[in-house]
C-alpha cells in the first residue's frame, strides 16, 4: 500500500490565531490526513478535544489510523462540512472552541491516478472527493453544453475559454474523452503556454474540480450553519488556495464583521513564510483568514 503523506500548509499559524480558549471542542472542518488536527491535539491540554470531519471515507479512514495515539480525545465524522449543523448535532456537540476549514485538496488526491485531479497523473475524469457524488469530470465534459462549459472555466479565470470548450465539442463528438491525459493533450493543442508559469491546463482543471465537489455552495454554507455554534472569545479560520475562494472568505468575513458581534483577527491574509513554501511547493498559494466572535 502507498503511503501517501500531507504536510498541514501555515501549521504555526493555524495554531497561534485559532486557539483561545484550552478546553472545550475544537472542529477540523476538512481532516484530511489529520495534520492540523495533530498540532492542535498537541498544542492543547487533555480536556480539550477536536472533533474531524471529511467528506472523503477513505481520507476519514486514514486519519483514523493516523489520529489514534490521541485516543478519546479526537473524534472522526464523514460528511460533508456544508452540513456541518448536523454533523454536530449527531456527534452530540453543542458549542464550539474554534473551528478551521483547510480548502486545499489533499495530496492524496494528487497523487492518486484514479482520483483523477491531477495534471500530472493519467487517470480517469473523475475529480470527486466523495465517491458517492453521482457528478464525475466526465459528465461535465462529454455531456454539460457549450455554454456551461464555456462558463464554467471562464469564471474561473480561462481566457482561452470559448478555444477550449470549441474543441472539447468537437473531440467528443468523435468519441468521448475519458482521462485526464487526453484532455490536458487537446487544451496543450489548443491553448499552449506562451511564457506562462502555470501550466496550460490548470485553470480548466481547478473549474472541474469546483464544479463536482460544488466547492464555493459548500463553503458558504459551511460558514453560514457554523456562526451560532461558535461561542463568544473563539474563532473561525479558513485557508484558501486560489483567488476565487479567497475572495468569498474576504467578503463573507467582511459583512460578518459590519453586521456586528464579530471581528477580523487578520485584516490580511496570513501567507507561508519563504522557508515554508521552499519545503511545500503545495503551500505557496496558501491563505489564512481568521475572524472572532464577540
Amino acid at each position: 500500500m502507498t503511503d501517501y503523506t500531507h504536510v498541514p500548509v501555515l501549521a504555526e499559524e493555524v495554531v497561534n490565531l485559532l486557539i483561545t480558549e484550552k478546553k472545550g471542542t475544537y472542529v477540523d472542518a476538512t481532516l484530511g490526513m489529520g495534520g492540523h488536527t495533530s498540532l492542535l491535539l498537541a498544542a492543547l491540554p487533555e480536556e480539550a478535544s477536536v472533533l474531524g470531519i471529511d467528506w472523503d471515507p477513505e481520507m476519514a479512514a486514514m486519519a483514523a489510523n493516523k489520529l489514534e495515539t490521541f485516543g478519546a480525545r479526537v473524534k472522526i465524522a464523514q460528511g460533508n462540512f456544508a452540513n456541518i449543523d448536523e454533523i454536530l448535532a449527531r456527534e452530540g456537540v453543542r458549542s464550539l472552541s474554534g473551528v478551521l476549514f483547510d480548502l486545499g485538496i489533499s495530496s492524496l488526491h494528487f497523487d492518486k491516478p484514479s482520483r483523477g485531479f491531477s495534471l500530472k497523473h493519467n487517470g480517469p475524469l473523475d475529480m470527486r472527493i466523495n465517491p458517492d457524488n453521482p457528478l464525475t469530470a466526465y459528465t461535465i465534459i462529454n455531456q454539460w453544453p457549450y455554454e456551461q462549459i464555456e462558463h464554467l472555466i471562464r469564471v474561473c479565470g480561462e481566457r482561452h475559454s470559448r478555444r477550449i470548450t470549441r474543441a472539447v465539442l468537437e473531440s467528443r463528438r468523435a468519441k468521448p474523452l475519458e482521462t485526464t491525459a487526453e484532455l490536458t493533450a487537446l487544451i496543450e493543442r489548443v491553448a499552449p503556454a506562451r511564457g506562462e508559469k502555470i501550466h496550460p491546463a490548470t485553470k480548466t482543471f481547478l473549474a472541474l474540480r469546483v464544479a463536482v465537489n460544488y466547492e464555493f455552495d459548500n463553503l458558504t454554507r459551511g460558514i453560514q450553519k457554523v456562526m451560532p455554534l461558535l461561542k463568544p472569545g473563539t474563532r473561525m479560520g479558513i485557508i484558501t488556495f486560489h483567488s476565487l475562494e479567497d475572495r468569498i472568505v474576504k467578503e463573507t468575513f467582511r459583512m460578518m464583521a459590519n453586521m456586528g458581534g464579530w471581528e477580523l483577527v487578520t485584516r490580511k491574509p496570513v501567507k507561508p513564510s519563504e522557508e515554508e513554501v521552499a519545503s511545500n511547493k503545495r503551500a505557496r498559494s496558501a491563505k489564512l483568514r481568521v475572524i472572532e466572535k464577540l
